[in-house]
């Protein structure tokens, strides 16, 4: 039973931070904000989160675990522009499913998470560098270079979205883009 309620408790702590952050923005959410809006002791957020960052951090964790877990077995079988197609679908209805108003609260200069390489990278790599040992993606790139634009190219989508309050379709305009990206990589 403790465990439940642990569990419940840092839910409520989490939920409140995000709520705090669509509301005011990321610096504007202080963590005794966080806590007056959870009803739990200043102690308590530190029981679960080291700073509000580790909140953001959840965000990150559960898409790379859903990429880990459930894209990554639907790649299996698949050529590499299927598998890239796939990837760009996913990591749209992600942001989507995220919501704006916490993607908008992800695009902000304090959010460390962007400058780290995570899993969902990874996928990608992955996809990239099977793609260049079938010959289908030009070998003489650099795979970690090429996510690394996909991600600058997908992020910078995502901003684009949240700049025009969600005004176009995310998944349309990212599928749009890889079409016209895959031209400039095909072997």
């Amino acid at each position: 039973m403790p465990y439940k309620k642990s569990e419940l408790t840092k839910e409520l702590v989490y939920k409140a931070a995000l709520e705090l952050m669509e509301e005011n923005g990321y610096r504007a959410a202080t963590i005794r904000d966080i806590c007056k809006r959870a009803n739990v002791s200043v102690g308590t957020f530190y029981s679960y989160f080291n700073t509000k960052s580790d909140v953001i951090r959840e965000i990150y964790f559960s898409g790379d675990k859903f990429f880990l877990e459930s894209v990554t077995p639907e790649l299996e079988g698949k050529t590499c522009y299927e598998q890239l197609r796939l990837f760009v679908r996913y990591y749209a209805q992600i942001n989507i499913e995220t919501g704006l108003d916490i993607v908008k609260v992800l695009f902000n200069p304090d959010n460390e998470w962007f400058r780290q390489t995570r899993p969902m990278q990874s996928v990608l790599e992955e996809i990239i560098r099977r793609g260049q040992s079938s010959s289908a993606l030009r070998g003489t790139l650099d795979a970690a270079r090429i996510v690394d634009f996909f991600f600058d190219l997908l992020r910078g989508i995502c901003y684009t979205w949240c700049v025009y309050d969600g005004s176009f379709d995310l998944e349309t305009r990212m599928a749009g883009s890889l079409d016209l990206i895959l031209d400039g990589i095909q072997a």
